[in-house]
């Protein structure tokens, strides 16, 4: 396995001050709400496969394409971690759909994210907002 490549996604804002604020996971839905250079943003990822979270020095392969520097939001092309999962033969979802990947990075965290749909959803919002609870689509608890 190569070292990991993507591409950054064009978002509305850059910024070297990127922090993670929280994480909502419900019914194959993560939202990923981000304080970034003091204005806040909520990404949605939705037909979830899965995701993990990890500090950001136990990525160091990543950082010579995948850093703040470059952007906060990339799409994982190729050797990162649907690459490893996909080496598993337990690992049947690589087998049955086309996942994507992609990664969020912060300046403390990163957070790979599989799915199967094109892209997260980006909304940029008042901070105050982000520290309530907003359901995710399809949050029964919220009816």
């Amino acid at each position: 396995m190569g070292h990991p490549r993507g591409v950054a996604l064009a978002v509305e804002r850059l910024g070297d001050n990127v922090r993670l604020l929280f994480l909502h996971y419900q019914d194959r839905g993560l939202k990923v709400s981000l304080n970034i250079e003091g204005q806040c943003c909520e990404l949605t990822f939705e037909k979830l496969l899965g995701f993990r979270v990890l500090d950001e020095g136990d990525l160091l392969e990543y950082w010579a394409e995948l850093s703040l520097s470059n952007g906060w939001l990339y799409e994982v092309s190729e050797g990162g971690w649907l690459e490893q999962e996909s080496l598993r033969s337990g690992f049947m979802a690589s087998s049955h759909h086309s996942p994507r990947e992609f990664l969020v990075v912060t300046e403390k965290e990163c957070i790979s994210v599989l799915t199967l749909a094109m892209q997260p959803q980006v909304r940029w919002c008042d901070c105050q907002q982000v520290v309530q609870y907003t359901p995710l689509p399809g949050d029964a608890s919220a009816h």
